[in-house]
This record gives C-alpha cells, sequence and structure tokens, in this order.
C-alpha cells in the first residue's frame, strides 16, 4: 500500500472502502475528514486494536466517497456494509441499524415512534428523520418533541373500553381517541413536529441558546448543559438530508453531482459569466522563502478534480516574497509554452489574497478569464468564532477592485483550504528531505552515493532511526558504512 497518496485525499465527511489485493472490499468505515481517519489506521501508535492490526498488510487501495454531511455518512456506511458484508465488519454485521424517527403521517391520528428498521410500505404511509447514531440521542429529542408538541402512540383499539391512557394524564398525549383534540387541530401538532424536524427550528434554538447562557451567568450550569445537550440533538435532527434509506451507493453518488453541478450553474449566474466548466486556485507555502512551493488545484462542473492537480517549485527567488512567487506560478500555468500540458484555461482563477494580490496579478492572467480573491473578514460568524470569508473582483478593462457577495461560495472556500493544504503538504515534505540530506551527510563515510540511496529507500528520519543494522546494510551493501549510519542513529535517538 502506498500510503503516500493517502496524503492527497479529501479532509471532508465521508465513507471510506479498504480493498485487499483482489480487488475485494475488506472494510468499510465513515469519517469526518476523510484523510486524518484513513492514515490513522497507518499509525503504529494507533492501531493496536487486533482486528486491525490483522486488516492492514490486506489493504492494497482505497477508495472514498464524500458526502454533505456527517447524517449522510452514516447511512452510506450502514448501506454499503449490509451490501458487501466485508470482512473486517463483522461487529457491524448482525443487521443493527441506526436509530430514526418515524411519523405515520397517512394515518388518522398520526403517530411519532422511534425505529431501527423499516420497510417500504410503512414508508409509504409515513415520513423518516434521522439518522442517529444512538438511541439515546433519539430518545431525548422523541421526549422533547413530545412535551413540545404533544401526540399519541397507542390505537384506538388498544384503549378498549375504558380508554384509559397514561400518557393524558401526564399531559403528553391530547387525548384524540377521547373526543378531546379534533383530528385538525391533532395534525396541527404533527406538521409542527414535521416542520421542527425538517429544520423549520432557528427561532425556538435562539431562545434556548438565551436560556443556556442566563443559566451560565447564574451559574446553574446544571440546567446549561441539559439545554445545551437539547441543542445539539436538535440541530443534529434538523440537518438536511440528501439520502434516502432505499438509496444505493451509485443513485447517491449521481444526485450527489448533480447538487454539485446546480450549485456551481448557480455561482456561474452570480458572476455572470456566460460559461463555468472549470476553476482553478492557487496557493504558496514556504518558511523565510525556503523550500518555497506553489499549488494550483481545479474544480470542473462542481467537483474538486484532485487528479489534476500541479505543484510548481519557485525558481526565481529564495527569499520571503509570496506575492511574487504567486506572480512566478501563474506566469508559468499560462506561458503559451505550457499550454499542452493542460486540457483548457479555467473561466475563473481564484487566488488567496485581496485587492493587492489582484492588481499585482492581473496583467498575467489571460483576458476572459474572471479573477477573484478571497480573504478572511473582519466579521465573526457567531458559532465558534469563526472568521466569514470575503471574496474580492477585479475588473479586467479598468482594474478596479471591489468586494462581491456569494451565496454560493462553498466550491470556492473549498478550493482555496486545498490549495493551502496541497502546497504546505510539498513544502513540509521538501525541509524532511533537507533535513535528512543534510543530517546523513554528516555521518561518517556517508558520500552522495550512499545518501541517495539511502533517501530512496527510507525516505524520512523516523525511517532511519527505526531501520536495523540489516535493513541498512541491505540498501548500502557495506557493512562499516552501515555500522556508522546505525550507530549515528542509535546514539541520536
Amino acid at each position: 500500500m502506498n500510503i503516500s497518496k493517502l496524503e492527497y485525499l479529501p479532509q471532508k465527511t465521508g465513507v471510506y472502502k479498504f480493498y485487499n489485493k483482489d480487488g475485494v472490499i475488506i472494510y468499510i468505515g465513515k469519517a469526518l475528514n476523510l484523510r486524518n481517519r484513513v492514515l490513522s489506521y497507518f499509525n503504529s501508535s494507533l492501531n493496536d486494536r487486533p482486528y486491525v492490526k490483522k486488516m492492514i498488510p490486506l489493504i492494497t487501495d482505497v477508495k472514498v466517497i464524500e458526502t454533505n454531511n456527517e447524517i449522510e455518512s452514516l447511512v452510506l456506511e450502514s448501506t454499503l456494509i449490509k451490501k458487501y458484508k466485508p470482512k473486517f465488519n463483522s461487529d457491524l454485521k448482525d443487521d443493527k441499524s441506526y436509530v430514526w424517527i418515524y411519523i405515520s403521517t397517512k394515518d388518522t391520528f398520526p403517530t411519532v415512534k422511534i425505529v431501527r428498521n423499516i420497510n417500504t410500505e410503512d414508508m409509504r404511509k409515513g415520513k423518516l428523520f434521522g439518522p442517529y447514531p444512538n438511541s439515546s440521542s433519539a430518545k431525548r429529542v422523541f421526549t422533547y418533541l413530545r412535551k413540545l408538541y404533544p401526540f399519541c402512540t397507542c390505537s384506538k383499539t388498544k384503549l378498549g373500553k375504558e380508554k384509559k391512557c397514561l400518557y393524558l394524564h401526564l399531559g403528553l398525549c391530547p387525548g384524540p381517541y377521547q373526543g378531546l383534540i379534533s383530528k385538525e387541530e391533532y395534525k396541527e401538532n404533527i406538521n409542527e413536529i414535521i416542520a421542527f424536524l425538517k429544520g423549520k427550528k432557528r427561532g425556538h434554538i435562539l431562545e434556548l441558546q438565551k436560556q443556556m447562557r442566563e443559566y451560565s451567568i447564574n451559574e446553574e450550569f446544571e440546567k446549561a448543559a441539559k439545554l445545551r445537550d437539547k441543542i445539539e440533538d436538535l440541530n443534529y435532527l434538523g440537518e438536511n438530508i440528501d439520502f434516502a434509506i432505499n438509496d444505493t451507493e451509485e443513485s447517491y453518488t449521481e444526485r450527489r453531482k448533480k447538487l454539485l453541478l446546480k450549485n456551481f450553474t448557480q455561482l456561474k449566474e452570480e458572476l455572470k459569466i456566460p460559461k463555468l466548466s472549470r476553476i482553478e486556485c492557487y496557493d504558496i507555502s514556504n518558511i523565510q522563502g525556503k523550500e518555497a512551493y506553489g499549488s494550483l488545484v481545479v474544480a470542473e462542473n462542481g467537483e474538486i478534480v484532485r487528479n489534476k492537480y500541479r505543484i510548481f517549485k519557485i525558481k526565481s527567488l529564495d527569499t520571503p516574497n509570496d506575492m511574487h512567487m504567486l506572480k512566478e506560478v501563474i506566469a508559468r500555468r499560462f506561458d503559451n509554452r505550457n499550454a499542452s500540458k493542460y486540457e483548457k484555461n479555467p473561466e475563473v482563477v481564484l487566488i488567496d489574497g485581496g485587492l493587492a494580490q489582484l492588481s499585482v496579478l492581473e496583467p498575467f492572467v489571460p483576458k476572459g478569464i474572471k479573477l477573484l480573491g478571497i480573504t478572511k473578514g473582519r466579521k465573526y460568524k457567531r458559532k465558534g468564532g469563526r472568521l466569514l470569508d470575503e471574496f474580492w473582483e477585479i475588473s479586467r478593462a479598468t482594474g478596479e477592485v471591489n468586494k462581491i457577495k456569494l451565496s454560493n461560495k462553498e466550491i470556492l472556500i473549498d478550493l482555496r483550504d486545498e490549495a493551502h493544504r496541497f502546497a504546505i503538504i510539498h513544502h513540509r515534505k521538501a525541509r524532511i528531505k533537507s533535513g535528512l540530506q543534510s543530517e546523513i551527510l554528516h555521518i561518517n563515510g556517508v558520500g552522495q552515493k550512499s545518501k541517495k540511496k539511502l533517501l530512496l529507500k527510507f525516505k524520512s528520519i523516523n525511517n532511519l532511526r527505526k531501520a536495523s543494522f540489516e535493513d541498512l546494510n541491505k540498501v548500502l551493501n557495506n557493512r562499516k558504512i552501515s555500522s556508522e549510519v546505525f550507530n549515528h542513529f542509535r546514539n541520536n535517538n
């Protein structure tokens, strides 16, 4: 398994699949950050679980599917495990499903219940919300909704002649079968629950947040913590899900592509350009001008295309000047002599910068291409205190730079983050290699030829430190030099 290629996996929510040499899926998992999660399996300090130790040597390939959010990854993971039954997902083969909240909307007096499995017939008779990773989270929301909008959970036949209902006396059932509420009024309650579960709950959550802050100010921390859990459950519940329970991997992927393309088309309309099929984004990574690299990342038809990324080693200077380095990268990209390296020019170029950067770089971007900048703004997004991103556009006719507002900006933010990450990966690799070369050449008896062999085989200082004398001698075929290298790293470990 080539571990280095895992560095380029997306840092997005999704599902990952491990394959063996025969192309068989041996494990399926979900992750909030696909790259970090997959890499963690190959970190020796983290893979002490028995099944992981057995599985790692068998992995020859990894494939991932990005999802829009955590909930979709939960459903997709469950669907794929049931379909492929991977060898190392044994703990999930018992058909234990995720937890959902189901509303029987076609009934005279609809009921709300927590379910794990539901058949197609019941699906047609009602609505499903979720899933939840555990039943306790679903139960908290279920209980909360029942207090907010009371509903009945028993049928008319189960009530019997006396029509006794425990929940009626607790104020959790409005008594539809006792004639205490009309069918219309009862369905209003159910419609409120459905609206709430679909995410129309912002005002209510704001009120809860205000109440939680008041509890904290008054040092009523237990009450504040309960409200915090309630808010988290309600936020989790209301996430938009673009994945139906009966979807296949193929239909999900196809519908997600259509959604991304739709957003791309809307961005084209916002930017007022006749066509949008490709966006390129650029960034620079260096420390004081050393080991400087520029990155080019690409999105086509709404999707980030990682096999079309490019990296540029900065040639023109080795002193800190990001603007000059960016100018070099863009000049090299659009040099006519390099045209054959690229399928086509983009309709939009995005750079990490604002007014100053756009003004300097504008002459190096061919006319007809829209040039945009992205910067961290001065306003904070309340949740988590994150700085909001701001967008800038330069007029290709006058050179005037203006701030612009975009509603379909997610793909641009993702591209900026990817360009930054891709440049940093290559910068770090160069620093590690440079440090390794320097250290190797300080070892007695090691010349350029031996250095090249060691770099090719071991890649990093950490790997060299772990190497046995026999490992080193296999590469160098010289016991004296191998002994010098072995003793150097053992004594400096």
